[in-house]
């Protein structure tokens, strides 16, 4: 975990990382072993989903990003 309390990508549970977006329909998978190597294991994962979608509307007002971690998204 990171200072912030964010959980960091070596926590993340599974091999596999995949991402989508509620807005745009963007998705993809990543493996964990890749994403380690290229941000390194200490990056947290609120981070990593913007580097990775790098969203014009990150950080905007209005409409922002709806990037999402598939895999850790709460059942409704």
């Amino acid at each position: 975990m990171s200072d912030s309390g964010a959980v960091l990508l070596n926590a993340f549970p599974l091999k596999m990382v995949r991402l989508a977006c509620t807005r745009c329909e963007r998705k993809g998978q990543y493996t964990k072993a890749n994403l380690i190597m290229e941000y390194g294991a200490g990056i947290s994962l609120p981070d990593l989903r913007h580097l990775i979608a790098k969203c014009e509307q990150h950080g905007k007002n209005g409409t922002a990003c709806g990037i999402y971690y598939v895999d850790l998204k709460p059942k409704d």
